[in-house]
């Protein structure tokens, strides 16, 4: 049922995109990542090969009326199931909007109706639309593709928005309101509100939300019952900016259940996101050092981190110059612990039961219209488990804008 409502909303959307004016003016991203390593699990060397794709488009309707949709696909090991037969992937639809933009006096307003994932906080994308600034995001939740990066929470359903921006001070204030499917096996109705503010130096960026499970057959004389409420909350927040030393903190959590008859209040720490980063500016290089406790499926859709707990140290140059062309080169390495959270500090001989130690040089430089990179990354702790086949993991990226 869900997902025809997803399919009536697209429609909508697009068949309100195709009667507006002829003369719309696009842009966009697109980029590709070829991942190749070996199977962690495997005896020996057992090679993997995946794929992962993107599409983000910007349509200007008019000075008004922008639409944004972006999607990605990922097949399987393309080694295990040939690359030259039928491959299966993953098709997904990460975001579908059409925003309507109106100034007033001293404001402007933003109204938007969305599909999918719509500017999700633990991202800097919402600071980056509304402000222009640069990205504040760390290097280390990158993935190389899509816009948006590593998410505390998705902003995630079929639903609106209405954001004020107000022209005196860079500050801008939403509301969002929007039906999901992702808790308790039932329709769940969210709200959420969002403050942001980009200054020279310190940026921010918060929402809060609650999330209600409308439940239809838990009691037989009512249309709806609620049971139980989800809330979550997260902030992007930059002392500094991209000139100059700063320091950088995400912290969030999610789906946290609150019920009228609940014994105790508990905050499942598998769940919180905390990372904070202090970075040094040189003359002649950038350090960023990152402590981080994450939830285990960010840690899956990140190409830096491996593990849930640890520490990272990322020394690189964006303006090392070979002839006229600038190129990135940077290195690397961190300590982290699988399965493990911030609050396992308080017993830190049990940390080292298992943990993982990597390196990885990556470069970069810009080719054409897109941005070019690699990372070959080696995991040093395979080696002193005696482990070395599946050490070593590349990863070559390509995004481009047009």
């Amino acid at each position: 049922m869900f997902g025809k409502i997803k399919t009536i909303c697209l429609l909508a959307v697009l068949l309100s995109a195709s009667n507006l004016s002829a003369g719309s003016v696009f842009s966009g991203f697109a980029g590709a990542k070829i991942g190749f390593s070996s199977d962690k699990e495997a005896d020996g060397f057992d090679p993997d090969l995946m794929v992962q794709s993107f599409f983000s488009g910007q349509f200007s309707f008019s000075e008004n009326i922008i639409a944004h949709t972006e999607f990605s696909l990922r097949t399987s090991d393309l080694i295990a199931n040939s690359i030259f037969k039928k491959t299966p992937a993953e098709f997904q639809l990460d975001e579908v909007s059409l925003i309507f933009r109106k100034q007033f006096s001293g404001v402007t307003n933003y109204f938007s109706i969305f599909l999918g994932t719509y500017e999700p906080i633990g991202s800097d994308i919402f600071l980056r639309r509304q402000f222009g600034i640069q990205p504040i995001a760390s290097r280390i939740t990158e993935s190389w593709l899509g816009l948006a990066g590593s998410v505390i929470y998705p902003l995630f359903g079929v639903g609106g928005a209405d954001v004020v921006r107000f022209s005196a001070q860079p500050i801008a204030v939403g509301l969002y309101a929007y039906v999901n499917h992702e808790l308790d096996d039932s329709y769940v109705l969210n709200a959420d509100g969002r403050f942001a503010c980009a200054y020279r130096l310190f940026a921010f960026d918060f929402s809060a939300g609650v999330g209600t499970p409308l439940r239809s057959s838990a009691a037989e004389d009512a249309f709806v019952v609620i049971d139980k409420i989800y809330w979550r909350a997260g902030m992007n927040m930059l002392i500094g900016n991209h000139y100059t030393t700063s320091v950088f903190l995400q912290a969030g959590v999610s789906d946290v259940p609150f019920a009228k008859r609940g014994e105790s209040f508990e905050i499942d720490e598998e769940r919180m996101y905390l990372l904070l980063e202090p970075r040094i500016l040189a003359e002649k290089f950038q350090l960023h050092i990152s402590f981080f406790s994450l939830p285990q499926d960010t840690v899956d859709e990140l190409i830096f981190v491996e593990d849930t707990l640890g520490v990272n140290l990322n020394v690189f140059t964006d303006n090392l110059y070979i002839g006229s062309r600038m190129f990135l080169f940077g290195v690397n390495a961190g300590l982290s612990f699988p399965e493990k959270h911030f609050m396992d500090f308080r017993k830190p001989k049990e940390l080292f039961d298992e943990y993982t130690v990597l390196a990885a040089p990556y470069f970069g430089s810009q080719i054409g219209n897109g941005q070019f990179r690699v990372m070959l990354q080696a995991r040093i702790s395979d080696f002193i488990v005696g482990h070395p086949a599946s050490a070593f993991s590349l990863n070559v990226g390509y995004k481009s804008q047009f």
